[in-house]
């Protein structure tokens, strides 16, 4: 059974997260005076809020908080603390699409690993206005998309999953993803993962325009996306240029 997490109003998200821009400190805490509920389920109890703070707080210890941390730490952190999210937070679609939920995060409970993490500057990763860039709510979707998969997940950075998971037309299916990811990460090509993935995914896109995703077969989506990413990997070896962004769809 699903729980029900605190919502923080978009106003009262707005206002926090200028006041942390300007300098005050991100102290966690366990509820907001202004929060508020989806209006049917089970609420978690404030003990709940601070076992997931305190579980957060500790694996961020482990890669560095509070001292400033290296790229390589911070993506180590995401993918440690990707799994804790998902199993921590029992949410029905309905609310892990919630922007609310995912401000409450960032701006109540846990505002200082997001300090950290991220810094003041980016709104997106304090205010769920994209939930594909907040903190918190891209780790919980990145752990659902990867359940069982998760030695895929591990070998990808954060530039892979954005271009994966910010195209709506790709992100928003998980066997896609999956697919497409495993496709590209069993690579042995000595081009770079970057350029790869740039191209196999405009690909993709063009193909999705005609293809409707959701009658292949686990195995036919396995081979399309391998078929694609060999596809890339010819023409990026032959030197062959991308097309016009006009026909890139």
């Amino acid at each position: 059974m699903s729980e029900l997490w605190p919502h923080l109003p978009a106003v009262v998200g707005a206002v926090m997260y200028a006041e942390l821009a300007a300098g005050r400190p991100p102290a966690p805490r366990e509820s907001h005076p202004d929060q508020t509920w989806a209006p049917v389920g089970g609420r978690v109890s404030e003990k709940r809020v601070r076992e997931l703070s305190n579980v957060i707080s500790t694996l961020a210890g482990e890669h560095g908080f509070p001292k400033p941390a290296g790229p390589d730490a911070r993506v180590a952190f995401d993918r440690e603390a990707a799994k804790v999210i998902r199993d921590q937070l029992d949410l029905s679609w309905a609310e892990a699409g919630n922007r609310d939920l995912w401000s409450f995060l960032s701006l109540v409970i846990l505002p200082h690993v997001t300090m950290w993490r991220f810094g003041p500057d980016n709104k997106e990763r304090w205010i769920a206005t994209d939930l594909t860039r907040h903190t918190w709510a891209r780790l919980w979707w990145q752990a659902v998309v990867f359940t069982g998969h998760e030695h895929i997940l591990a070998v990808l950075s954060e530039s892979d999953l954005n271009q994966l998971l910010e195209r709506r037309s790709i992100g928003g299916d998980p066997r896609l993803v999956r697919e497409i990811a495993r496709a590209i990460t069993g690579l042995n090509a000595d081009i770079p993962r970057r350029l790869v993935i740039r191209d196999v995914t405009l690909r993709l896109r063009r193909y999705l325009a005609f293809l409707d995703i959701r009658a292949l077969s686990d195995q036919q989506v396995r081979d399309l996306c391998h078929a694609l990413t060999n596809e890339t990997v010819t023409r990026l070896r032959a030197g062959v240029p991308a097309p016009p962004r006009e026909a890139q769809g």
